[in-house]
């Protein structure tokens, strides 16, 4: 494990600084809060915080007498890889980082870790994660921690592979599955969502399995598998710019998992090369900007529950938690928060059966005020700037953290290594 500095600036005292810019801006620590919750506890409100939390991945405690829940999301200006606790699913807080040091398999001063992926798998808990930079042309790759409990510590245990193994760039962003006994891993971001095997240990790839799943400027890749059939959400737009991001959550299915998958239109997803052009289930309303980069849990119950973050609310631009059930339509398609937008307030998961006509769903979105969806322009080959990882428009009050990186100049956006860097990738990152 290491420590870096990038220019003489130490890059964990950057990523602090821009993370009390935050805290002066909003009033609110970076990374720690709770959800608003009512007081029966019933429902819920989104956000369900803390900020901070992009590319968020759940799990429930494994052992014989857990019962809390665990998220974990990107690389945030406090932590590697931050952990939060909850009881219901619902109401988050804030406990520790997964990784204390940044993980030693490359000594690039602006690498980032981004969009962790919590399992139990072979009696351990295995949390795999992406380090790169920008633009990803430099043999980016995805990782495995190791630890006995949710909490940690997790141990670095080295890339499972790098884009250089596999031959295609950009392997970040991935999916961790078993199917049939067999492990496999789904990844990508850019350059189109991919799939491989894994050895048995599910800390190596198989070499000559890898198989194409969905085309260019997707990422995000998820897969559940309900109703016969295997579902792969992804994200497409532009992410990581505040209340001009386009993000938003299309899908498509397969009988098979690896494919190929189509969307509701008939379209093989892997025919789909430019942002937005496929199905949406989940979108912006004027109240959350850039929905996406989702795990599903599947709670007690049997129902299905979306975690996602958004890259703004009307109240703070910056990067937060949010849930919203799965439901399926009579075709078995999925639909999400009841409309395919995120949700103002919703029943608590695993409280009892949902009810979109309830008192305690209240949807994001009325007439005439969802938020509609671009196609992004960046280019993966474009070097970042402090210019442009400032954002300048939208309503909200909050403060963008990414306005402090250019408060704090170029070495700082080198430091941060997960804001626009992957943007330009149209990758998720917070």
């Amino acid at each position: 494990m290491v420590e870096r500095d990038s220019g003489g600036v130490d890059r964990r005292s950057v990523l602090k600084t821009i993370g009390a810019g935050a805290v002066a801006a909003t009033g609110t620590v970076a990374t720690s809060g709770a959800a608003a919750a009512d007081e029966s506890g019933e429902h819920y409100h989104n956000p369900v915080g803390p900020i901070g939390f992009g590319d968020v991945t759940v799990i429930q405690d494994q052992s014989d007498d857990g019962d809390a829940y665990y998220a974990y999301g990107t690389e945030t200006p406090k932590d590697i890889v931050p952990i939060a606790r909850s009881e219901d699913l619902a109401n988050w807080e804030y406990i520790a980082p997964a990784l204390e040091e940044y993980p030693d398999w490359r000594d690039e001063e602006d690498a980032g870790v981004w969009a962790p992926d919590i399992n139990y798998y072979d009696g351990r808990y295995h949390l795999y994660y992406s380090y790169s930079t920008w633009g990803s042309q430099d043999n980016p790759g995805i990782g495995l921690a190791t630890a006995d409990s949710p909490d940690g510590p997790f141990e670095d245990q080295g890339p499972v592979f790098r884009a250089e193994d596999l031959g295609m760039t950009n392997c970040i962003d991935g999916e961790f599955r078993v199917v049939d006994g067999t492990p496999y891993m789904v990844w990508g971001s850019w350059y189109g969502i991919h799939g491989v095997e894994l050895t048995e240990g599910a800390d190596d790839y198989v070499e000559e399995t890898d198989f194409h799943l969905a085309g260019d400027m997707r990422e995000g890749g998820m897969v559940i598998e309900e109703n016969d059939y295997y579902y792969l959400f992804y994200s497409t737009g532009h992410c990581c710019d505040g209340y001009d991001s386009t993000y938003e959550v299309e899908v498509g299915r397969s009988e098979s998992f690896t494919g190929p998958y189509y969307n509701q239109n008939g379209t093989d997803l892997r025919e789909l090369n430019e942002h937005n052009s496929g199905v949406a289930v989940l979108s912006a309303t004027d109240r959350f900007t850039g929905p996406g980069h989702n795990t599903a849990y599947q709670d007690e119950n049997g129902d299905w529950w979306m975690f996602y973050h958004v890259e703004a609310t009307a109240e703070r631009e910056v990067r937060t938690m949010m849930v919203d059930r799965i439901q399926w339509d009579d075709d078995d398609w999925p639909v999400v928060a009841c409309n395919g937008y995120p949700s103002a307030s919703s029943p608590v998961p695993g409280s009892g059966e949902f009810d979109c006509e309830s008192d305690a769903f209240e949807s994001s979105v009325s007439e005439g005020t969802a938020t509609a969806t671009g196609t992004a322009t960046a280019d993966p080959t474009e070097t970042p700037t402090a210019t442009q990882t400032t954002t300048t428009s939208g309503t909200g009050d909050g403060m963008s953290v990414f306005g402090g990186v250019a408060a704090l100049g170029t070495a700082a956006v080198g430091a941060l290594g997960h804001g626009r860097d992957r943007d330009a990738n149209g990758d998720s990152s917070d």
